[in-house]
């Protein structure tokens, strides 16, 4: 898939696509109920979450590769994995990222208003308690970076070409972000999510590498961990 080019049609489909899907939820699962009952890990909340978050990114990374690099013997270009300019990874990374997170907080105003006793999703949990920097560094990392990568390289990179050859540029954009909302497995952000999924997809098509939509996502992530770190109310 070349975004450029115009050649909009994924040398991977469906099938691969929830082959992944399903890999990673499996494995995930796996880990998290042997971290649960393994008795090294039990009662050592970020060690757990560590262990979890690490396979997950491991593991989703190692799929992508397979199912579209081995099995259909795509090229990393055809997931986007190519040079970004300065200017775009400037302006459509950084920049967008901050404008993602400024836009998430008031698509959210309203959802809290209506369900104001709405639980933190636990990465939120785990930055309120952490209780030193180390902390706080190891966690940033995940969010920031670990997190970014894989999700983009699922959702965008591997989901996104899939869903324009079939659709077309615009409802791949839409049906892309709402899976990336949904996948997320919280219907009150749900809605948030997905619209910064769309966007997230519309800066890969813009500049046709994912390095961009990875730095914007990490760029958000990145500062909104941040801000719950220093306990600033978002």
């Amino acid at each position: 898939m070349d975004l450029e080019e115009g050649n909009i049609r994924a040398r991977w489909g469906l099938i691969e696509i929830v082959l992944v899907y399903l890999g990673i939820f499996i494995v995930t699962n796996l880990v998290g109920y042997y971290s649960m009952r393994s008795l090294w890990v039990q009662g050592r909340p970020l060690l757990q979450f560590t262990l979890v978050a690490g396979v997950q990114f491991m593991i989703t990374i190692a799929l992508v590769i397979i199912f579209t690099l081995v099995s259909k013997q795509a090229s990393w270009k055809d997931l986007g994995v190519t040079k970004a300019s300065a200017r775009d990874l400037l302006v459509y990374g950084g920049g967008a990222g901050l404008g993602l997170l400024l836009l998430m907080l008031v698509l959210s105003w309203p959802l809290s208003k209506l369900h104001p006793n709405i639980a933190p999703q636990l990465f939120e949990t785990m930055l309120r308690s952490a209780d030193n920097g180390w902390t706080f560094v190891l966690l940033f990392l995940m969010g920031a970076v670990l997190a970014p990568v894989s999700e983009e390289m699922f959702y965008r990179a591997m989901i996104y070409p899939y869903l324009r050859g079939v659709l077309g540029k615009t409802w791949g954009i839409v049906l892309a972000g709402a899976i990336f909302g949904l996948a997320h497995w919280d219907l009150w952000r749900a809605l948030p999510l997905a619209v910064g999924g769309s966007i997230l997809c519309y800066l890969y098509e813009k500049t046709g590498s994912i390095l961009v939509p990875i730095t914007a996502h990490g760029v958000w992530n990145g500062v909104m961990s941040w801000l719950v770190f220093i306990k600033i109310p978002v």
